[in-house]
């Protein structure tokens, strides 16, 4: 699934069924997602996957949070998890247009002068290397994790600025609006090496993914909550479904037709074959 395209289909679903660009309720949400999930050709999985959920969230927010499940508890725990899903995919709905509205500004900013560039130079360069007190809440210190460095950070941004085609003033503020969304979600160092080596990664090999981001369609918060597998290439999401349908398929046979598929394979691949007879 290509992420520039399906942002630009959540944001025309909202402005369509919403009438806004954001959304604020959680039937809106529904609408919205409901029609999401009725375009021909969409997997719910890469669905799930973009918006950082589970296959079973998204799932039990089609069915209202109902299992029809007699456990009480269950039931109470499936209903808040539902509520947490339509949160995370409000936030996921909104995120796509105010980025349209954050890149417009960046881009329409243009080259700026030398003074311009010397300060956004050093105020790229004075990263602080501890947070602020209220960060210090959200990082946890219980874990003992130390933070990721201003030496860690500029390399950080100097390798994701290697993947991505763009001016080079319009790259640097790309690369920075990045590396904050990743230091605010991973604070600590070591998941910071590793999101960072993640996103530099399929930016290489997903070159549609660089191209949207770098023209304004994927929102940064999406490279970085969403899913691995949405991030994948295509030709690899396609292959990975052609794996669920046959692993679908398989596991809805009965056991007859089973042994049946299992003996034609085996005689297409020429297994248990007797031995050639020996040269005369």
């Amino acid at each position: 699934m290509d992420l520039g395209a399906f942002a630009e289909e959540v944001l025309h679903a909202v402005a369509g069924i919403c009438g806004d660009a954001i959304v604020e309720t959680h039937t809106q949400a529904a609408a919205v997602l409901d029609a999401l999930l009725r375009r021909p050709g969409t997997d719910h999985r890469e669905v799930a996957a973009v918006f950082g959920v589970s296959f079973e969230q998204l799932e039990r927010c089609k069915n209202g949070g109902d299992d029809n499940s007699k456990n009480e508890v269950y039931e109470n725990l499936c209903r808040l998890d539902t509520v947490y899903t339509w949160n995370v995919v409000i936030q996921r709905i909104n995120q796509a247009a105010h980025w349209r509205e954050e890149f417009r500004d960046i881009a329409n900013s243009g080259d700026s002068s030398d003074e311009e560039d010397a300060d956004n130079e050093t105020l790229t360069s004075s990263i602080p290397a501890t947070p602020s007190p209220e960060q210090e809440e959200n990082v946890g210190p219980a874990q003992g994790e130390q933070l990721a460095s201003n030496q860690t950070r500029q390399r950080a941004r100097a390798l994701l600025a290697k993947q991505l085609d763009a001016p080079e003033a319009l790259k640097q503020r790309l690369v920075q609006r990045l590396d904050d969304d990743i230091f605010e979600e991973q604070p600590g160092d070591r998941d910071y090496r590793h999101c960072v080596r993640a996103v530099a990664s399929n930016f290489r090999r997903n070159t549609m993914l660089a191209a949207g981001f770098s023209c304004g369609r994927v929102p940064p918060q999406w490279i970085v909550l969403c899913d691995a597998e949405a991030l994948a290439p295509r030709l690899q999401q396609l292959h990975r479904r052609l794996l669920r349908k046959e692993s679908l398929r398989d596991a809805l046979q009965d056991d007859v037709t089973a042994e049946c598929r299992r003996k034609a394979q085996e005689a297409a691949r020429g297994t248990n074959l007797a031995p050639p007879p020996p040269d005369l």
